[in-house]
């Protein structure tokens, strides 16, 4: 044949680099499509169109496609594919053509068009029917199988017997005398190919059970052995990586048979020598969604490797912290987890990623440690109520419902599995199964009911989304002293927000509510938290059943408040308590007895109701205080006076003033002559009028600088006078009304309960009487507005009337703070509570 010489390059030019030329040739010999051919063909012809064939071949292989996309991309613009798929078809082929054909091929279907065209002229079917040359059509399968639709396609053809013909050419050896195969062998090299075509083969739950029904979890189960190379042990070990995922019925069945696990376990904890640490365990953490193959796994020693990729990178390691969830299903596994630290795993992932889906496997682990006391308590010490409480209202305020209701479905399918899989049950369709007289896991006789709601198998009630949670707490609740683990405001406020505003709240909230109330142990933080203001104001106050839900719970607690043991315990806590302590001891103190002389003793003289009305300042406060006082005034029944027209006739005027009341703009204080300062906590000062101060006006300023104390020798010395724990807006008023100033005709409210404070501080009668009848008359407006009817008339304090606590005048107007602004009816709440108070006292 006859050589063309480039005349620019210097080069010679050879047919084969015409790609032209190379199609052409590519042809059976003796057929039509040739370039060069005789009526009759002859034996020379015939062998140098054999020639022609291979030398086309060779060059397509090596020049046309080799490491060029664009080359790829030429050879299919120029019909190559058909031409080679034509090739395929002929049986008449030598084994070596054959062979470079499909190499050829297999190069090509790295790309996605190049699959697609082969779809296209359903040459799977044709590479699925070249068994000679297996090494060579595995490659080319696992290429093609790279897309969901060619896999099908490959399926379907019956593709899959073909490959594990290939993986079995190559199992272990029978003897230990006989030498495991080269690396080069070309039975390891198919089966590597083989092994590699059936990874992509496993991109489907359908396929991957198509697969294992066929054998190919048996068959590559013997190829992860350390004889075999480092490159076919770790395509036989993805492909049962992606053949153990959402491992069901029909995968444990083919891992048991197989005896894989054992070989899995050396190579998951390193002992093997080679690199297949994580890959193995990864499968092992698959093999962990079948309760009959967690103790043979937790066996094998990888619990502790599970938990140390959780510590590593948690968000990164789901499918470790799902196995070890798993795992702790069974007793044998649990003390495993306990003693490697899978608690605190589970609690530190719990405390750091609350919103993340796996978090409620994380729960469900918990749960399975509800009758493993030890276990309960430390899960209790790293802080495990707050996270359920916290996601229990989250729950009943709607924000997880979605989410959270297809946890459940998921753990329901997966307990179901669990039941039908484990060694302690064999239910109906397992047993089918084992049986063979049904075909799939879906699968069962039509006589055979299906429950509709789920029930989990050691709790009777039906499994919602917060079972789980609720269980854990009602767990925590029968210790003998659950106070300090449940008995907290926010904590109770979560249970009471479950009880409130979930749709159909269960009834075991309810019953750990009650178990609460009724242990002794649990009163005395009942009250120092205000849980007993809560219960009163979020479920006695609510509709049915709520409202029966808290009169149960607050009769428990009156039970025990009733009793000796009870009144010391309110003794005690209004005693020696804190202000937060006392404060909410009286706010539930109307509710939980109703002892009239222990009430007295604790609002009144013990100052309870004082410490109930400081918090004023806070709008969320209110609420819990009417209710209080409406309980306290419950009981009593006031005679209503009417309002004298005339009241200087009465004997019942405001005593004269040192100074007329001032309804212009002057202010004495302002035009005062200062030789004292009084100095707050934050370094703010106020001049004042020694003389003006500490005349009879107040008993506290007269004792301070005139009763010998040292205050009195730093006013000497023109030193301020530190004044504590009081605001400006306390101060301030006093001190212009100890220096002649008063209100006018209107005031304005705003102030007022601050000024109340400071006039009950300071012990400035006078200004707690005028600001008393400031309150009245404001209420009295609110009580004379139109389409108001039937309103108890308020009965205003003697003027001359003197308490013997300093504190009752403020007890009794201070709850008119945030009078702007309110309801009308929770005005009118006021002004009786007012007129109620007023006799009571």
């Amino acid at each position: 044949m006859l050589q063309r010489i480039n005349p620019k390059e210097g080069q010679t030019l050879t047919p084969e680099s015409s790609l032209t030329w190379c199609l052409a040739h590519l042809c059976e010999p003796g057929s039509p499509g040739r370039a060069e051919h005789h009526t009759v063909p002859s034996k020379d012809t015939d062998k140098r169109s054999k020639m022609h064939q291979w030398r086309a071949l060779v060059a397509i292989r090596t020049q046309h496609i080799k490491g060029d996309k664009a080359g790829i991309a030429r050879f299919r613009g120029k019909g190559g594919v058909k031409v080679l798929l034509d090739l395929l078809k002929h049986p008449e082929c030598s084994r070596k053509v054959l062979d470079l054909a499909l190499s050829i091929l297999a190069n090509c279907c790295t790309e996605l068009e190049t699959r697609l065209e082969v779809r296209k002229l359903e040459g799977i079917n044709i590479v699925g029917e070249c068994r000679t040359v297996q090494n060579r059509a595995a490659r080319a399968l696992g290429n093609l199988a790279m897309d969901p639709e060619s896999s099908a396609l490959i399926h379907s053809a019956g593709g899959v017997p073909l490959l594990l013909l290939c993986v079995s050419l190559s199992s272990a050896p029978s003897s230990p005398t006989v030498a495991p195969p080269s690396d080069s062998s070309p039975k390891l090299e198919c089966a590597q190919s083989a092994a590699r075509a059936l990874l992509y083969l496993s991109d489907s739950p359908s396929n991957r059970l198509s697969l294992l029904t066929q054998g190919t979890l048996s068959a590559l189960a013997p190829l992860i052995a350390p004889e075999y190379p480092p490159g076919l042990r770790r395509a036989a070990l993805r492909t049962l990586h992606e053949l153990t995922k959402g491992c069901g019925v029909e995968c444990a069945r083919e891992v048991s048979r197989s005896g894989v696990l054992s070989q899995l376990g050396v190579m998951a904890t390193g002992e093997s020598g080679e690199h297949f640490e994580e890959l193995a365990l990864k499968t092992l953490a698959n093999v962990c969604s079948q309760g009959c193959l967690r103790p043979l796994v937790g066996s094998l020693g990888v619990i502790q490797r599970f938990t140390e990729e959780v510590k590593k990178d948690p968000l990164r390691s789901g499918v470790f912290l799902k196995a070890l969830c798993l795992c702790c299903k069974e007793a044998v596994n649990r003390a495993k987890v306990k003693e490697n630290g899978g608690l605190e795993v589970l609690m530190t992932f719990l405390l750091s990623h609350q919103n993340h889906p796996l978090s409620r496997f994380a729960i469900l682990a918990c749960v399975d440690f509800v009758f493993d006391e030890s276990a309960m308590e430390q899960l209790q010490e790293l802080g495990l109520v707050p996270v359920l409480v916290a996601r229990l209202a989250k729950l009943a305020r709607g924000e997880e419902h979605a989410a959270e209701r297809a946890d459940v479905n998921a753990a329901s399918n997966m307990a179901h599995n669990e039941e039908q899989g484990s060694s302690s049950f064999l239910s109906l369709r397992s047993w089918l199964l084992s049986e063979g007289l049904i075909s799939s896991e879906g699968e069962l006789p039509p006589s055979v009911p299906r429950c509709g709601a789920y029930h989990h198998p050691y709790h009777p009630e039906p499994w919602t989304p917060e079972s789980p949670i609720l269980l854990l707490l009602s767990r925590f609740s029968h210790a003998s002293d659950p106070s300090a683990a449940l008995v907290s405001s926010a904590v109770m406020s979560d249970l009471l927000c479950y009880l409130t505003q979930h749709q159909d709240p269960s009834s075991r909230c309810f019953r750990m509510l009650c178990r609460l109330s009724c242990n002794p142990s649990c009163l005395q933080a009942l009250v120092r938290t205000g849980s007993v203001a809560l219960i009163r104001h979020r479920l006695s106050l609510f509709i049915l059943p709520a409202a029966s839900v808290g009169d149960a719970l607050l009769n428990n607690l009156r039970v025990q408040c009733e009793s000796g043991f009870g009144s010391g315990v309110l003794t005690h806590v209004m005693l020696s308590g804190s202000e937060s302590d006392r404060m909410n001891c009286a706010l539930s103190l109307p509710f939980i007895t109703s002892n009239k002389s222990l009430l007295k003793k604790l609002l009144l003289d013990c100052g309870g109701l004082l410490a109930a009305l400081k918090p004023l300042n806070c709008p969320q406060y209110f609420p819990l205080l009417f209710g209080c006082l409406s309980a306290l005034t419950g009981s009593v029944k006031p005679k209503p006076v009417e309002k004298n027209p005339n009241p200087t006739a009465t004997g019942a005027s405001p005593p004269l003033l040192k100074k007329p009341r001032l309804e212009d703009s002057s202010c004495p204080y302002g035009s005062s002559d200062f030789d004292l300062v009084l100095e707050l906590d934050d370094a703010t000062r106020f001049p004042a009028n020694r003389e003006a101060v500490a005349e009879t006006g107040s008993e506290y300023f007269r004792a301070l600088l005139r009763g010998g104390f040292g205050e009195e020798a730093q006013c000497d010395a023109n030193e301020a006078i530190l004044i504590k724990d009081v605001s400006a807006g306390m101060l301030l008023p006093p001190l212009h009304y100890l220096h002649g100033c008063r209100f006018g005709s209107d005031p304005e409210t705003g102030g007022e309960c601050e000024a109340m404070v400071g006039a009950s501080r300071f012990l400035v009668l006078d200004l707690q009487r005028e600001l008393e009848e400031v309150f009245l008359s404001f209420l009295e407006s609110w009580s004379d507005r139109p389409n108001q009817s039937n309103k108890t008339h308020i009965v205003k304090s003697e003027p001359n009337q003197k308490s013997s606590d300093p504190t009752s005048e403020l007890e009794l107007t201070a709850p008119t703070k945030k009078l702007n602004g309110l309801p009308e009816k929770v005005e009118e709440r006021v002004e009786v509570y007012i007129n109620q108070l007023s006799i009571l006292v």
